[in-house]
């Protein structure tokens, strides 16, 4: 739990610095890291490479939002709905992929495949979705505090809050699942599948879990980005996201929980930071992710691990 409590000193960077911008870049970094996390709990830990999370993402943007809108509850209370489609859609997904015992190459592509179809469907769904318009979400969520009542979360600084809040405790169950029997499975169906399903493991359920988490942690990501940025659109399920996620935990270090956080401050916050125009942004971001991917296999956090055990 240690690597968790290293995200804790982020608390005091609004009380050092004013800068809008700053805070912003930062917002949107807690929230993908956060997709990133999830992507790594099923690839990191349990060895699946799947291209389902932006997918997950989307649908957690779309329904959170219209069901807050339809049933006209909060954002928190529209999240439950919203997280139990994502379970059943990863069930039938992961039931239909793993029963095939589809692995690595042919079960990215076959998620991949699930992600587009999904997609289509929301862009050509115009009487629910509004297609390829997207919807503008004008509401935000809201929180209660004792003696003072409900809240609005609105402002960048109430939303670096929410953001970083959010990915510390998505982080700390992180920890908990892989440290736990559970996280210890799915280590084992890492290494040796066939191993572990001699050893007595039930591989297909551990695996069909480790996807039904993943999508659920990428979920919340997809419903705090559409909330923050006011508006969703199908590109959100594009396959952009899941790649975003999987440069991000190769960057960081796949298979440890601050892996992911690390990556999405390299790959969204320092391409901002130096202020390079969207084109140069871009460069850099490839450029990055291929010299880190010859130089350090391992990624950032097990480049660090392995320094300071060598020194």
């Amino acid at each position: 739990m240690s690597s968790v409590w290293l995200l804790t000193p982020l608390y005091l960077i609004p009380v050092f610095s004013q800068s809008e911008v700053l805070l912003t870049i930062l917002i949107f970094t807690f929230i993908l890291s956060i997709l990133a996390i999830g992507f790594n709990i099923v690839f990191g830990y349990a060895g699946q490479l799947t291209m389902f999370h932006g997918a997950a993402f989307g649908i957690g943007a779309y329904g959170t939002f219209l069901i807050h809108s339809s049933l006209g509850i909060s954002f928190w209370l529209a999240l439950l709905p919203t997280f139990v489609a994502i379970l059943l859609l990863s069930l039938l997904v992961g039931w239909i992929c793993f029963k095939f015992r589809l692995r690595e190459f042919y079960f990215a592509v076959v998620t991949l495949a699930f992600s587009e179809l999904v997609r289509l469907v929301i862009l050509n769904w115009n009487s629910v979705t509004n297609g390829s318009l997207g919807l503008l979400v004008l509401d935000k969520p809201t929180f209660w505090l004792p003696g003072v009542g409900v809240m609005m979360i609105e402002g960048t600084r109430a939303w670096y809050l929410l953001a970083l809040t959010s990915l510390l405790v998505v982080a700390a169950l992180s920890y908990v699942l892989v440290r736990s029997w559970i996280g210890r499975n799915f280590a084992a169906i890492r290494l040796n599948e066939e191993l572990a399903q001699t050893l007595g493991i039930d591989t297909f359920r551990y695996k069909l879990l480790a996807f039904a988490i993943s999508n659920i942690m990428a979920g919340y990501a997809g419903a705090l980005f559409g909330f923050y940025t006011n508006y969703i659109e199908p590109s959100q399920l594009s396959i952009t996201q899941s790649l975003d996620a999987i440069a991000m935990v190769l960057l960081g270090g796949v298979g440890s929980i601050l892996g992911p956080v690390v990556g999405a401050f390299v790959l969204t916050g320092l391409p901002h930071v130096i202020n390079l125009s969207a084109e140069l942004r871009a460069a850099a971001y490839g450029a990055i992710l291929i010299v880190a991917i010859l130089v350090m296999p391992r990624g950032i956090v097990g480049l660090l691990s392995r320094s300071r055990h060598v020194s």
